[in-house]
């Protein structure tokens, strides 16, 4: 009796492997997109801006075709397991997309063509011949389809993957705002890329905040956002939505970040008139960079050692959350002590008492706030610590 139904899920199976469903299509899509647009977009925008020569060009197209297919195929694995259909169990999807890599081979092979005629845009407008014009043309064409197909398919795995997402409405709220932080920080003082000595341009400021925000503020943020709402109760950051925070908060918040910013004051020197001179424009990136830090150092660090704490070593809550304060404190005193040093104080106890008073006690206060009040009050803290250094530094 049970031989009909065994052959019928069998039969099932088989045809379910040869798809590769919405999460396989987001995968491909994004390879192919990613592809197309470093190695066939940016290289065309770069050779007609006059900013990349067209000596090597092919070589040039098909490395950052390479990076571009590569980053895209992660990301849209990545999103395309978490923005499955419903009725496709995490096994299935993980199946389908390890299928999808063998239907991305071809399709990247298309991709790539596609690419190289996009990339030789300048070359077919300086010879003027008639083939070389509707080759690019066609590739152009080709491109356009390739993008608008890859966005579709992202478009529904970004709701699937959405409306599954618990914390949806903080955490995308919280990725918006680090995109904001990132594209203000970087328009106001253009980073160099390590190890080149290059200075981003403006367009590449945004490239660059808006990669940083789906490779690393996103992933980021989801994963804090999550272990934070696994720690106990007696943990305010677990509840990280507006409608638990009150006006007790607020006010805790303000008057620690005060404290705060004017023990900071004597250790900050002047901004610098290259990085803004308008108060406006301190506090805009202020805000910035507090936000950053505030997402990173405590949602994302605190969470993540007091979850492991709680989880491996089985210790107290308050034991978890004591730790987890003091080692973070430590890390961002690591991380400020290069700069400390380079300032170049008259004595060690400059130093010393530089990264207590202006990067220990800052860290050590924020993180108690965000263990006792929560996120949002960290950030106030934070935030308004940097306004109050920015109006009373010269």
């Amino acid at each position: 009796m049970n031989a009909p139904t065994t052959h019928s899920t069998e039969a099932s199976d088989k045809a379910l492997s040869r798809t590769i469903g919405l999460h396989g299509r987001v995968a491909v899509f994004s390879a192919m997109a990613g592809g197309v647009a470093s190695g066939g977009v940016l290289v065309a925008a770069l050779t007609l801006t006059g900013r990349l020569s067209g000596h090597a060009l092919f070589l040039s197209a098909t490395a950052l075709f390479v990076v571009g297919a590569l980053l895209g195929l992660i990301h849209g694995a990545v999103l395309g397991y978490f923005g499955r259909p419903v009725e496709t169990a995490p096994s299935t999807a993980l199946r389908q997309l390890i299928l999808a890599g063998l239907y991305a081979v071809p399709g990247l092979a298309v991709a790539w063509l596609v690419s190289i005629w996009v990339a030789m845009t300048l070359i077919a407008y300086y010879t003027g011949k008639i083939g070389a014009l509707v080759g690019v043309g066609l590739g152009w064409v080709a491109a356009a389809a390739i993008l608008a197909t890859a966005a579709i398919q992202i478009l529904r795995a970004f709701r699937n993957a959405l409306a599954r997402w618990p914390e949806r409405r903080a955490g995308t709220l919280l990725v918006g705002a680090t995109f904001a932080a990132l594209l203000v920080t970087f328009l106001a003082d253009r980073p160099e890329l390590w190890g080149l000595r290059l200075r981003v341009t403006e367009t590449g400021a945004v490239l660059l905040a808006i990669f940083l925000t789906l490779w690393v503020a996103g992933p980021i943020i989801t994963m804090a956002l999550r272990l934070a709402r696994q720690l106990p109760t007696a943990w305010r950051s677990s509840g990280s939505s507006a409608g638990t925070w009150t006006l007790t908060d607020l006010v805790i918040g303000l008057v620690i970040g005060a404290v705060v910013g004017l023990l900071a004051v004597p250790f900050t020197a002047p901004v610098a008139p290259s990085v803004t001179s308008a108060f406006a424009g301190s506090v805009i990136v202020g805000v910035g960079q507090a936000l950053v830090n505030e997402v990173l150092l405590r949602l994302f660090m605190i969470s993540a050692l007091a979850w492991l704490l709680l989880r491996w070593h089985r210790v107290h809550p308050d034991e978890a959350a004591v730790g987890s304060v003091a080692a973070v404190t430590l890390l961002q005193v690591g991380l400020y002590l290069p700069g400390a040093l380079a300032v170049g104080f008259p004595s060690w106890t400059g130093t010393v008492a530089f990264l207590a008073i202006a990067v220990a006690l800052p860290a050590a206060a924020f993180g108690v706030l965000f263990w006792k009040r929560g996120f949002a009050t960290a950030l106030v803290a934070d935030v308004t610590a940097l306004v109050a250094i920015a109006l009373l530094v010269p």
